[in-house]
């Protein structure tokens, strides 16, 4: 149903890909980029110590309903280039720039390409979408919302439930979480950042990319919902109401501006990572979750309102 190839493009740095086409006869498709989260992760979605293949699936899956997709390596990343710590948020973009520029010159692509953007990859791909035109976003687990607004809610998400945790269990956690020791933390992370010029800084004597969170620091949700507005393509926004990274809530933000081409859709029992959950929400045992769901395909209601949008677009019959 698909094939599969890897391939090299060269950006500031060097990005190693997979190719994924139908195997059908035509001579061009409609292809979609993968952009993927924050952290190590790979094309697939997989890192030290963590697998969950998201992004391989949703490739593969694409490209069963008719595109190529391409998803890639972050720099320092798998078998990219570059240096995942000192790489910035402009960094980032500019490598999602040079995919596009890469399939709009490949010989199976048709004029249609598209980004999906997931968690982190939202913002990548509102920003790449200003400076290289594509046909439309798909915007999972995050659209219209800044980096710093995703982890000021998790930080107090996880006091919340730190402070309803019972037992000894939650005597503990209390003892080291604490509005200080989150709150107080995080904010002195974000003035650090804010007066180095650096790329990156020791915290604890680990590398930290400050370049990349400094970068970050600059939007607001406002001014990436504005972005949104104004760049005035076929817009398709989801997350899942059981999402403990991001609030779904957003979407009733970015909802509100009535921009016709931007569609939002609350996905029910989808977690952050796309797939079906229906269990107590907890950031504390995110991990966990995740894990346990390695074998899950993804969301059927994810794979449904995508299929019903891009038909709706004649992307795909």
């Amino acid at each position: 149903m698909y094939k599969q190839e890897e391939v090299l493009i060269q950006g500031e740095t060097t990005i190693a890909a997979t190719l994924t086409s139908p195997d059908q006869e035509k001579s061009t498709f409609p292809a979609i980029v993968l952009i993927g989260g924050t952290g190590g992760l790979d094309r697939d979605g997989n890192g030290i110590g963590f697998k969950s293949n998201v992004y391989k699936d949703l490739a593969e899956w694409l490209s069963t309903q008719g595109f190529v997709t391409l998803r890639y390596d972050k720099r320092g990343v798998g078998k990219s280039g570059g240096n995942r710590n000192s790489v910035g948020l402009t960094g980032l973009v500019d490598d999602v720039t040079a995919v596009v520029r890469y399939l709009k010159s490949h010989d199976h692509v048709s004029q249609d390409i598209l980004l999906l953007g997931h968690s982190e990859g939202c913002i990548v791909a509102t920003l790449a979408a200003e400076r290289e035109s594509v046909s439309g976003l798909i915007l999972l687990s995050g659209a219209g919302v800044a980096l710093k607004t995703s982890m000021q809610e998790q930080a107090y998400a996880l006091l919340e439930e730190v402070k309803h945790t019972r037992g000894i269990k939650g005597k503990l956690l209390r003892l080291s979480l604490n509005e200080k020791s989150v709150i107080g933390k995080q904010q002195k992370l974000f003035e650090r950042v804010t007066v180095t010029d650096q790329d990156t800084i020791r915290i604890q004597l680990m590398k930290f990319p400050a370049k990349w969170l400094r970068e970050h620091l600059a939007y607001t949700d406002e001014s990436i919902r504005e972005r949104l507005v104004q760049l005035n393509i076929p817009t398709l926004a989801l997350t899942g109401d059981r999402d403990v990274q991001t609030d779904v809530q957003h979407l009733d933000e970015l909802d509100a501006l009535h921009a016709e081409q931007i569609e939002v859709q609350k996905v029910k029992d989808m977690d952050h990572m796309l797939k079906h959950f229906d269990g107590e929400m907890s950031i504390l045992d995110v991990k966990k979750q995740y894990r346990s769901q390695i074998r899950e395909s993804l969301h059927p209601e994810l794979q449904h309102q995508l299929h019903e949008w891009l038909i709706r677009h004649n992307w795909t019959s």
